[in-house]
Order: C-alpha cells, then structure tokens, then sequence
C-alpha cells in the first residue's frame, strides 16, 4: 500500500470521492471548516489488487474508509468472510478497544483508500480541534458499523450463546446533539466492540 500522490489523483478527485461517503457527507452539512479540518489529517493510499491492507495481529493505528474497488475481509485459509464496498468503513473494533487488527483485509481490485487516525476522535471532552458535534457523527457511524455486524451475525447464527445479549443492548432514548449523548455514545461503542470481539472469538471470524 502506498501513499497517493498529486500526480496521481488530483485534489478535486480525491475530495470528490470523500463526499460520497455517508460520514463525510454528514461532516459536510454539519460544518465544512471541520471537513476540511478532517482531510487535512487524513492520508489518501492506493493498493493493488491481492495486496494484504490489514493483517490480523498487526498493532492498529489508522481507521480506513474504502473511496474506490473491493475489498475482503479473509479467514486464516484465504476464505473470503464479508466484502467491504465503497463508501463502507473498516478497522473499527481496533480502534475503539486498543487491541491489535482482529482481522485481514485483502484488496480484492485496485482500491483507492482514506485513512485517519481515530486518537483525534478518543478524547471527547477535548473539542479544542473538533467539535462536539463532529464527533457525535463519528461516534454514531462508529456505534452503527459495529451494531449493524452484530446483527448480520445474529441473523446467520441465530442460535448462538451471545444473541440473547445482543438482544438486551442499551439504545440512547435522551436528547440528541448533546455532550449527554456523545458519553453514551462513547461508552456504548466500547460495549458493542468488546461484544463484537467476543463474537469473533467464539467462531475464529474476524472484523
């Protein structure tokens, strides 16, 4: 995987991509100068096709949105295990619980990917770079990916010994756009991954 460069992909293009993604789209209507605060500590890669994004077992720093191509996520004996589309996030559990990558993620085309590193996002007291409301929007997308996993196992597995604690899941009823919302946002991200984590474990299926 390598860094892209301006020769390469312009500016433009690059930002023409970034807004498709539903995240970024909300970052947009939200406030444009946090969109841009945002690109400006991201890093734009490319990887071919074949090529190994994410290792299972490698220290995680970077969480990555697919911009272009296919990915898969890959068992141990190369079986494909789900496929991320564009538009789609990945890296997520790694982010939100400190360990280290649960899961391969292979380039399945040529891929065009955004990356960024979540530290800008852990500290939700701090808003001295982005605000509360942006990261209300990252922890809502963080929050949906994982639940959103959570169910599709649920519905292939319907009998496995977790779904009834996927079941009693706490949903936030109180006021939205609020520092309240964002601590359970918070704290509901790190339930969900450690759920999501233990789930993986009990079937050797990753991310």
């Amino acid at each position: 995987m390598k860094e892209l460069s301006n020769s390469e992909y312009s500016r433009e293009a690059l930002q023409r991509m970034v807004r498709s993604v539903t995240f970024f789209k909300d970052i947009v209507k939200l406030d444009e100068s946090q969109f841009e605060l945002i690109l400006s500590v991201c890093g734009f890669f490319q990887a071919s096709a074949d090529e190994i994004v994410l290792r299972k077992g490698d220290k995680a720093h970077t969480l990555y949105f697919l911009l272009k191509g296919q990915m898969a996520v890959i068992s141990g004996d190369d079986q494909n295990l789900n496929i991320i589309n564009p538009g789609e996030v990945f890296g997520t559990l790694s982010m939100v619980t400190g360990r280290a990558r649960t899961a391969t993620v292979r380039a399945e085309s040529n891929v065009i990917l955004l990356g960024v590193d979540f530290k800008f996002f852990q500290e939700i007291t701090d808003a001295s770079m982005f605000s509360i409301e942006t990261k209300l929007v990252a922890y809502r997308m963080v929050v949906h990916n994982i639940r959103w996993t959570l169910e599709m196992n649920k519905m292939q597995y319907p009998n496995h010994e977790l779904v009834p604690r996927i079941l009693k899941l706490p949903i936030y009823t109180g006021e939205r756009g609020c520092k309240a919302e964002l601590e359970a946002l918070y704290a509901h991200s790190r339930i969900l991954a450690e759920l999501l984590c233990e789930w993986n474990d009990s079937l050797e299926i990753k991310e």
